[in-house]
């Protein structure tokens, strides 16, 4: 073999078989949208999550390079709902270009805010504050695993129109993960509706759509903190709540400090738990059902008899 042939074959292997196509370029903007999108696409579009794997998707400050990954991507999908604000003014940067911006909430009615867990004046001028910055309508449909289905679908079809020479290979890989999906719907169904006394107070407003789907009686949020400590009044309120409701545990959330709710458990008897809204953490194609099913299991120990 001469060096010039050598050279050449090596070239054809880097190149790939003639013809073949670049893979579909996908960004999903966090965490969920990423495990939905991969686990559809599998090995036939190049997927990668958008934004830190420690990055709060609500107020994602963009970076320069992100600029340059948007540019090169044919597809983002985003939850859509408000979470992802920030695109707007990302996609002004990059000027348009080939890229399709899936809205995965599309066709999802979106429910209102939650109340917060406490009462007084202060408690109410925040929450009209709250409501101002962020709207009125509750974003985090992704949570239920029944919207989830919807998301999927939604995520299927753009797949389907952007790279429809694999069509019936993303609706295979779709009807697989949508029979996890029902499979994760039936457990919750069957484990929670074994419960008695489903009372959910929560730290931030992330739950109302999980809670209306199962039957729980979400008391409210706590959503304020930890931007700012209660005052006094506000903290005792929010003990009288706890004791009145009969509250027998009060759910944290990964990635904040639950020194706030250790002292209200402290003061009523009720348990701190923890609950994860999945807007953080690694990217990985089973990360939904798992982290899902982790919620699951933390309500059934929280309001076992």
């Amino acid at each position: 073999m001469t060096r010039l042939t050598g050279i050449l074959l090596w070239w054809l292997l880097l190149a790939g078989p003639a013809g073949a196509a670049a893979k579909l370029q996908v960004l999903a903007s966090f965490l969920p949208m990423y495990a939905h999108a991969k686990s559809v696409a599998g090995e036939l579009a190049e997927v990668r999550m958008f934004i830190d794997q420690e990055a709060d998707p609500h107020d994602y400050e963009f970076k320069p390079s992100d600029v340059k990954k948007l540019a090169a991507a044919d597809l983002f999908i985003a939850n859509g709902a408000g979470v992802e604000e920030w695109l707007d003014d990302l996609l002004k940067k990059t000027g348009g270009g080939k890229l399709t911006v899936v809205d995965a909430s599309a066709g999802i009615a979106l429910l209102d805010n939650a109340r917060e867990f406490f009462t007084g004046s202060a408690a109410a001028e925040e929450e009209e504050e709250h409501e101002h910055e962020h709207g009125d309508k509750n974003p985090h449909v992704w949570l239920d695993p029944v919207l989830a289905q919807r998301q999927v679908e939604n995520i299927l079809a753009a797949l389907t129109v952007a790279d429809a020479k694999n069509a019936a290979a993303y609706k295979q890989n779709a009807d697989a993960y949508l029979a996890k999906l029902r499979q994760l719907d039936a457990d919750y169904r069957a484990a929670t509706g074994r419960l008695a006394n489903k009372n959910l107070v929560t730290f931030h407003d992330a739950f109302p759509y999980l809670a209306k789907r199962y039957g729980f009686n979400y008391l409210g949020c706590i959503a304020r903190f930890p931007e700012q400590d209660p005052k006094p009044a506000e903290l005792k309120a929010l003990i009288q709540a706890v004791k009145q409701h009969q509250v027998r545990v009060i759910f944290a959330e990964n990635g904040y400090s639950p020194k706030l709710l250790t002292t209200v458990a402290r003061q009523t008897g009720a348990a701190v738990g923890t609950l994860d809204t999945l807007e953080i953490g690694a990217p990985a194609a089973d990360a939904y059902l798992v982290r899902m099913r982790k919620n699951l299991a933390a309500l059934e120990k929280a309001w076992q008899p």
